[in-house]
């Protein structure tokens, strides 16, 4: 992996982040960020590059970390050349997204998308304790993405948000979506959407729904897999994040009998890294099997189908 170089496209608060697990991974040839001003007290740390395809030039993967808006057209400029990581989501439309995928495909490239809640040590475990039947049948997921913080202007809560969680239960849930109902609001801004309630039915009749805001009082990350003995909920921002429920039916009651949770032990193994260190063996392999172009598709298909149910419903209102 020492002769891998890769480049960092985008130095805001999660370019950041990534510069830095890639330097510690020993791989991090430079960073290019037209924003001069957030280049300020790293110049002596990081090198920085001038132009974007001086970056391209000296580099054997780029990782692309700027608003949504601009990831196609970076992502397209770099596939001519480079393999990449591109921050979720990849694209804002599916065209986009067949459009990086032909290019990719033309130039042999790697294309990887950073849902890196894949990675993390939480739903690793998660996938660990369903497959070998801990929760028995599966029967509903869902998912609570809060916080009271920066609104985008380009882009609204669900775009913003959601993909991670789409990500998670499209891959825990793995059928093809039956129906998708949308129910969203606009408080700071009559053009972007500040929350948006989900409900997922899926063709293996299995529910699911997805709850986000960037205007709620309270931060919390929380995902549910509820089945019929037990369920699993993952809260990331709690110390114990992975707790562990019974939910299964007494027989004779009828009920659930009251219980408490258990705490289920996880590793503490960073999932941006652990990303990272999963990239760059893709580089190696050529090959991506977490987070590929097809998933790509799956997230922003849903992504689509749930902005034409919010434009629907505002054209009703």
């Amino acid at each position: 992996m020492a002769n891998l170089k890769i480049g960092i496209v985008g130095f805001g608060y999660w370019g950041k982040n990534q510069a830095r697990v890639f330097d510690e991974l020993g791989v991090l040839e430079g960073i290019y960020e037209k924003n001069l001003s957030l280049s300020k007290g790293y110049k002596k740390k990081y090198k920085f590059f001038q132009s974007y395809k001086q970056l391209l030039m000296s580099v054997d993967a780029v990782v692309i970390c700027t608003p949504a808006k601009t990831h196609f057209k970076l992502a397209k400029e770099a596939l001519e050349k480079v393999d990449v990581l591109v921050e979720k989501p990849i694209a804002l439309n599916m065209k986009e997204v067949r459009e990086i995928e032909r290019i990719s495909k033309k130039n042999k490239k790697i294309v990887m998308v950073g849902h890196q809640l894949h990675f993390h040590p939480a739903v690793k475990k998660m996938k660990n304790l369903i497959e070998n039947g801990t929760i028995g049948d599966l029967k509903y997921a869902y998912s609570n993405r809060l916080n009271l913080g920066k609104i985008r202007p380009n882009e609204n809560v669900l775009w913003s948000f959601a993909p991670h969680d789409i990500s998670l239960i499209l891959d825990f849930i793995k059928s093809d979506i039956k129906k998708i109902d949308v129910q969203s609001n606009k408080v700071f801004n009559n053009k972007i959407e500040d929350t948006t309630l989900t409900l997922i039915k899926f063709s293996n009749n299995i529910n699911a729904h997805i709850f986000v805001s960037w205007i709620h009082p309270f931060k919390e990350q929380r995902f549910t897999i509820v089945g019929n003995k037990g369920s699993l909920v993952f809260s990331d921002t709690e110390k114990n994040k992975l707790r562990l429920y019974n939910t299964e039916i007494n027989k004779k009651t009828k009920s659930i009998d009251r219980h408490t949770s258990k705490v289920v032990k996880i590793g503490n193994k960073e999932p941006l890294k652990e990303q990272g260190i999963y990239f760059l063996q893709c580089l190696k392999k050529r090959k991506v099997e977490i987070n590929d172009i097809n998933h790509a598709y799956k997230v922003v298909s849903f992504l689509e189908k749930c902005s034409n149910k919010i434009k629907q419903e505002n054209k009703n209102d």
